[in-house]
């Protein structure tokens, strides 16, 4: 625990069951990837689910939204409302996605806890005072508290997809809109 009550561990809870299947449905999703705004993560392609934050007014908006993936989402993390699909490698268009974003903590619109969906592998650190580096696996289901420092360092396999889902954090005003 942190001095604000929050878990900061980061713990493997399963694995994706079938991640051809789910690997597929984020391919179909690269043509309506965008150029990621963070400063966090120059470079990026990602595509918000169900809901958006604009993080210059923190006004939120309905997102992209496909009752598959809601689904999925909601066998994963129960009661979620927004997540995030981003991408590392080669885009159809021949652009090419960083994947990467530095050391940071999420946004006031999500609660703490965070769970993310990893195909390809990557590292990712995670940690305070001095984040430590995890080497993330084809399908592993990670839980970690997304206001604890973390960020992805590296890509490393030629194409990393990954979703994290969150709830919206109504105590500082975000509901959802669905």
């Amino acid at each position: 625990m942190n001095k604000c009550g929050f878990t900061t561990d980061l713990k493997r809870i399963n694995q994706v069951k079938n991640p051809d299947a789910l690997r597929d449905w984020c391919q179909s999703m690269k043509d309506k990837l965008i150029a990621d705004v963070s400063n966090y993560a120059k470079g990026r392609y990602r595509l918000w689910l169900f809901h958006e934050v604009d993080f210059r007014n923190g006004k939120l908006t309905k997102a992209y939204y496909d009752q598959r993936i809601f689904d999925f989402s909601q066998r994963i993390y129960p009661g979620c409302n927004i997540g995030l699909l981003t991408f590392g490698g080669k885009l159809d268009n021949s652009k090419f996605s960083d994947g990467r974003i530095n050391l940071h903590r999420d946004h006031t619109y999500a609660k703490p806890k965070a769970i993310s969906i990893n195909l390809g592998e990557a590292i990712f650190s995670y940690g305070e005072p001095e984040p430590k580096d995890y080497l993330l696996k084809d399908g592993d289901i990670l839980e970690f508290n997304c206001k604890v420092l973390h960020g992805v360092k590296q890509i490393k396999s030629p194409e990393r997809f990954s979703l994290v889902f969150w709830q919206l954090n109504d105590s500082k005003g975000y509901h959802s809109l669905l």
